[in-house]
């Protein structure tokens, strides 16, 4: 899967946020959950023909951030 990731994916595709469905939620003493929707746009043709879901969840460590999961479910057509 991370073969076939890299290889058909990475450097494909650019994701973009969906304006208004952005979310978070902080979680006491950890961090915070993201989340929301985005479309994926090719980059050669900057067509943007699939839409999906997303959760990442942050974790803060000495002031600093660093995303511990990420999630991208519910793959569709962007209508």
């Amino acid at each position: 899967m991370i073969t076939n990731t890299k290889n058909n994916a990475c450097g494909h595709y650019t994701r973009k946020l969906v304006e208004g469905s952005f979310n978070v939620h902080s979680i006491k003493d950890f961090g915070a959950i993201t989340e929301g929707v985005h479309i994926f746009c090719q980059n050669k043709t900057n067509q943007c023909e699939g839409k999906a879901d997303f959760v990442m969840v942050w974790r803060k460590v000495d002031d600093k951030w660093q995303i511990t999961r990420v999630l991208s479910y519910g793959h569709r057509e962007n209508k």
